[in-house]
């Protein structure tokens, strides 16, 4: 539920940008939901997995986790996420309006994604996560 969250924001955040730049949502762009979002949800997936290995397998605290999580699968992250961007980029060099539309709003999501990821998902799990249970595990 939580893994929710720092996906779906980025594609508001990416429509929203879109519509007030552009001023219109095509059919291109209405096909940029499902397609980023199936792409968007593996670097959260491998955040939280890691985070999750941290605190179940290792027993590490929330903020211990975050940053074994940061550095176990943060340099991938940033940097499947900028072959992503260049990938869909390529897109915007085409002759098809379409195309070119769904380059970037591909890219854009996948930069907000990936800002998500890094700085809201943090912080989201730190809020959430139960000091109780935290000074339990750890004396």
């Amino acid at each position: 539920l939580i893994s929710t969250v720092p996906n779906l924001v980025p594609m508001f955040m990416t429509f929203g940008l879109w519509g007030w730049v552009v001023g219109e949502i095509g059919l291109a762009v209405s096909v940029v939901a499902p397609v980023a979002l199936g792409i968007i949800v593996d670097d959260t997936v491998h955040f939280l997995s890691k985070f999750r290995r941290a605190r179940v397998e290792l027993g590490k605290t929330t903020e211990e986790a975050i940053r074994y999580s940061f550095h176990t699968v943060g340099p991938a992250l940033f940097l499947t996420s900028l072959i992503l961007v260049c990938g869909f980029l390529v897109l915007t060099f085409s002759g098809f309006r379409m195309n070119v539309q769904l380059g970037y709003m591909t890219t854009i999501a996948i930069i907000f994604a990936l800002l998500a990821d890094f700085l809201f998902l943090p912080t989201l799990i730190m809020k959430l996560s139960n000091p109780i249970t935290e000074n339990k595990r750890h004396p």
